[in-house]
């Protein structure tokens, strides 16, 4: 009897036996039971319908995402691929002549009302081509012909005061040398008379004992003062003799009187003659004493004193007629001074006068001067006409040679960086040649090292040795309008380094002028005609490059941009880094492969996205198109490209495109080394 079930369980089938869990065993094979085959098949139904619909689903989506998306015919396609890319700058310019002669006005102002110096009574035409020394103006020269004819007058007289005062001069010198040698005379004199009176001279009989006392004592009177001793003394022994004839006589006398031969009378006679010499003798002896003690020291005084008055009348004497010849020789140099200066005035006037009538100063054609400052304004000043004024040092006119040539240009301040020009250095060529000239032994050449004239000369003769090249500037490329067949090679020249003023007021974007000037020499290429320049700044071989245009992205992003790429489901957004790039195309060096097709107007995809573009500002402001204003963002521009490895620097896109601003085509940065 089979057993009861456990836990409500039913009983086992007589014919299944024993179960497990839906599991019969039957002579000794499990199988499934009967009631378990029964439900399985829902639940695989259930997962099978839901596995269905789920894979139903994910068809419909592959279907749809792997279908061709539909072509747009409102978006631009460009086909990726590599080319060479040359990185240039073009820009608009004037043709110049590389070598110009500026002709100034150099007659002065003075001190006339607003400053104009003269008035142009005649001008030869503009554009005519002249000879050297050509007359090519005429002045209005009537005011210095009246200065000239009262500046001769001026002339005439000061020359009378300068031929008097040198005459005084020369009278007055004359008189001064006559004083003075009659004075030189007289002190002469009064040395003769102290010589004379004293007359020392050398006794050689005294030479032995000049050996013994001195060579003073060798010296020996023999002056007037001698000669009146002598004679004096001469005199006393006359006397002396005299004396003793008398004294003799006198004696005898008494004698014979006393033997009664001579009478008292007689003996008297005698007696008084005794007396009367020995009174002559004292006399003398008296008058020898006088003239040894005190009338030779008297004669002496007078003797010294006359020669050291004369001495000092002969110090006077010059000195009053070194006195007299400097006044009259200050008094001459004045009046000299003052002709030479009338004389100075009168020449400067007839070199006005010469500065009246203009010459061609080289070959070349004529080109009247325009001011940059009065290009866009309606003054008249500086205007080139007959009956214009002019001022002192006005460019008038431009003598241009013709067989050289170069374009005057202006660079946008984001690109002037990347221009090379020449690297020119000093030579000091004409300072040497002034230098030889002031320091010559002909004084002609001294004269003339000093004149301005000589060194406005020899800079102008020698302007091509003043200056040595030390590198030559980037090469260009130059199209002239007129010749439209014609493409002429050149190089940079020189780039100023300040902005000009002249373009200042059109807008907020700063111009450097640029001269490249033309290699060689041309023909039939007149100053004013426009040129197109372009500056060979880079050149690079196999590169991947995209139009500018497809480019989307501000300056923040460095060199990193955006680019639409079309694939098979529509177009997708890449990012990709960029290098150099010209006026047309930019190269990729990230993000792109040979053959990709990218947007080349990706503001058909932005709609009204707020995402910069290639021009640097959201497209809600563009509005499409090339701005037109001094906004600084209007006007298309190049792509800010940031520096990568090439070392090339980021342009600001908030300026805009320089060449749109200025009607030229886009610039391109210079690759630096």
């Amino acid at each position: 009897m089979p057993n009861p079930a456990v836990n409500g369980s039913p009983p086992p089938h007589p014919l299944l036996g024993s179960s497990v869990n839906g599991l019969a065993s039957v002579n000794g094979k499990t199988r499934a039971l009967p009631s378990a085959t029964r439900r399985r098949p829902r639940w695989v139904m259930y997962s099978v319908f839901l596995g269905g619909l789920l894979l139903l689903g994910v068809g419909i989506v592959v279907i749809l995402t792997l279908r061709p998306a539909a072509a747009r015919p409102d978006v631009l396609l460009h086909t990726v691929k590599r080319e060479s890319l040359d990185v240039t700058v073009s820009e608009k310019g004037t043709l110049e002549s590389a070598s110009n002669i500026d002709v100034t006005c150099r007659v002065k102002a003075g001190q006339k009302q607003g400053g104009f110096a003269s008035t142009i009574n005649w001008v030869i035409d503009d554009g005519t081509r002249v000879k050297k020394n050509q007359v090519i103006m005429l002045l209005d020269d009537s005011d210095l012909q009246e200065k000239k004819r009262d500046q001769q007058i001026k002339v005439l007289q000061a020359y009378a005061l300068k031929v008097g005062a040198d005459k005084t001069y020369l009278i007055s010198s004359k008189d001064g040398e006559r004083v003075v040698a009659d004075q030189r005379n007289v002190l002469n004199v009064a040395k003769l008379d102290l010589d004379k009176f004293i007359g020392l001279t050398l006794d050689s009989s005294n030479n032995a004992l000049a050996a013994v006392i001195g060579s003073m004592s060798a010296l020996s009177e023999n002056g007037g003062f001698r000669q009146q001793i002598d004679d004096i003394t001469g005199k006393v022994r006359l006397a002396e003799s005299n004396v003793e004839q008398n004294f003799e006589r006198a004696a005898w006398a008494d004698r014979m009187y006393k033997m009664k031969y001579y009478s008292a009378a007689q003996a008297q006679a005698e007696r008084s003659k005794l007396e009367s010499s020995q009174e002559d003798l004292r006399s003398l002896r008296t008058q020898r004493m006088l003239l040894v003690d005190y009338e030779k020291r008297k004669s002496l005084a007078n003797f010294q004193t006359a020669v050291e008055n004369a001495q000092r009348l002969l110090e006077q004497r010059i000195l009053e007629e070194e006195g007299n010849r400097e006044k009259n020789d200050i008094d001459r140099q004045t009046k000299t001074s003052i002709y030479n200066d009338e004389s100075d005035k009168l020449k400067e006037i007839e070199d006005q006068l010469k500065e009246c009538r203009i010459v061609a100063p080289q070959d070349g054609m004529v080109v009247y001067f325009k001011n940059e400052s009065n290009r866009f304004n309606n003054s008249q000043q500086g205007l080139i006409e007959q009956g214009a004024q002019v001022k002192e040092g006005q460019k008038m006119l431009r003598i241009p040679n013709l067989e050289r040539m170069q374009v005057n240009t202006k660079v946008h301040e984001a690109m002037v960086s990347r221009i090379r020009a020449d690297e020119r250095k000093n030579t000091n060529f004409v300072e040497q040649l002034q230098v030889g000239m002031l320091t010559t032994i002909d004084p002609f050449l001294r004269l003339m090292g000093q004149k301005e004239e000589v060194s406005k000369m020899l800079h102008d003769e020698y302007r091509q040795q003043e200056y040595h090249i030390v590198s030559y500037g980037q090469e260009a490329t130059i199209k002239v309008d007129a010749k439209p067949g014609l493409l002429f090679k050149g190089r940079v020249k020189s780039v100023a380094h300040v902005a000009s003023q002249a373009d200042s007021w059109i807008s907020d974007v700063k111009l450097y002028p640029t001269i490249v000037v033309i290699e060689g020499k041309v023909e039939e290429l007149n100053p004013d005609m426009s040129a197109e320049v372009t500056i060979h700044i880079r050149g690079i071989q196999d590169v991947l490059t995209v139009p500018l245009q497809s480019v989307v992205g501000g300056s923040e992003l460095g060199s990193q941009r955006k680019v639409f790429v079309k694939t098979d489901t529509g177009y997708e957004e890449k990012e990709v880094t960029l290098g150099i790039y010209n006026d047309k195309v930019i190269e990729v060096r990230e993000g792109l492969h040979e053959g990709d097709q990218v947007v080349i107007n990706p503001k058909v995809l932005l709609g009204d996205s707020k995402q910069k573009t290639r021009d640097g500002a959201p497209e809600a402001e563009k509005s499409g198109g090339k701005g037109k204003g001094k906004g600084k963002k209007k006007g298309g521009g190049g792509p800010q490209i940031g520096g990568g490895d090439d070392g090339a620097p980021a342009v600001d896109e908030k300026k805009g495109d320089p060449a749109k601003k200025r009607g030229g085509k886009a610039r391109a940065p210079q690759q630096q080394g």
